[in-house]
């Protein structure tokens, strides 16, 4: 996956909590689009936006905090 891709949460395998300190106004949930926006050696922040751009949630995410399903590159 490389930036700027677009992937579908499959599953979490971390339970993301959203706080007055988090990015966006939810934290990420199965079935969210999210576009890659930064690679990192070993995570990636992915940032997840409703239909008029506003920013659902922004994380940094490992490898294993969840499948990830490849939707566009």
């Amino acid at each position: 996956m490389n930036q700027y891709s677009v992937v579908k949460i499959k599953s979490l395998n971390k339970n993301f909590k959203y706080n007055e300190g988090s990015f966006g106004s939810r934290s990420p949930r199965v079935g969210d689009i999210a576009t890659i926006v930064e690679v990192y050696d070993s995570a990636f922040d992915l940032e997840c936006s409703d239909e008029n751009g506003f920013t659902l949630w922004l994380e940094i995410f490992e490898p294993s905090d969840a499948e990830l399903e490849l939707v566009c590159i």
